[in-house]
């Protein structure tokens, strides 16, 4: 099985209370965190910066 490491799949594996599962669903997590970082923080600097500059239209 292939996991995404998306919110659904981790719950799923989570809730399974199956080890290989819920390994194979960290082992995803911990890849997708190595490549692109931390999401969630760069998400609200972009929604900082977008608010920024949309309050600089007014």
């Amino acid at each position: 099985m292939n996991i995404k490491p998306y919110g659904v799949a981790v719950t799923d594996a989570i809730a399974s209370g199956d080890l290989s599962r819920l390994k194979e669903a960290e082992a995803a997590a911990q890849a997708h965190l190595d490549e692109y970082g931390d999401i969630p923080t760069l998400l609200a600097l972009l929604k900082v910066e977008i608010a920024k500059l949309e309050g600089r239209k007014s």
